[in-house]
């Protein structure tokens, strides 16, 4: 009877094709991914045909244009400058007043999440958001 010594049983794995397929896959993602330097989101606003434009109380309008400047009681204002924006809406404001938001359409969405967690942080529940037009 004939038994198998250690020498006699060598087993060898061939990585030369598991290298292959790395290889083939590692070009499939790199050529696959989309490489994009503009990570910023491009929002347009919608228009809307049922709200209506003209304003019944234009002092409780407050307009984002897409420059950065707010505009509250006629008077401009920085976004950068919204702790000191807010404390006038809040003396000037009741917090139980419905407040409009007219926002330009090329306005950044960081400036209006901005401007509306502020009136909400202030107590201002009420708002509503349209698109501005000249």
């Amino acid at each position: 009877m004939k038994f198998f010594t250690n020498k006699e049983r060598v087993l060898s794995i061939e990585i030369t094709p598991l290298i292959d397929i790395v290889f083939l896959l590692v070009i499939f993602f790199v050529v696959t991914s989309k490489i994009e330097s503009n990570q910023y989101l491009s929002l347009d606003l919608p228009t809307s045909q049922s709200f209506s434009s003209s304003i019944t109380n234009a002092d409780k309008n407050i307009v984002l244009l897409d420059t950065g400047i707010l505009i509250v009681n006629n008077q401009e204002f920085n976004v950068s400058q919204i702790k000191e924006v807010m404390n006038g809406i809040q003396a000037t404001f009741d917090t139980s007043e419905t407040i409009i938001l007219s926002i330009e359409n090329k306005a950044y969405h960081e400036w209006v999440i901005l401007l509306m967690d502020e009136l909400q942080s202030a107590g201002f529940q009420n708002l509503q958001i349209k698109t501005y037009t000249d």
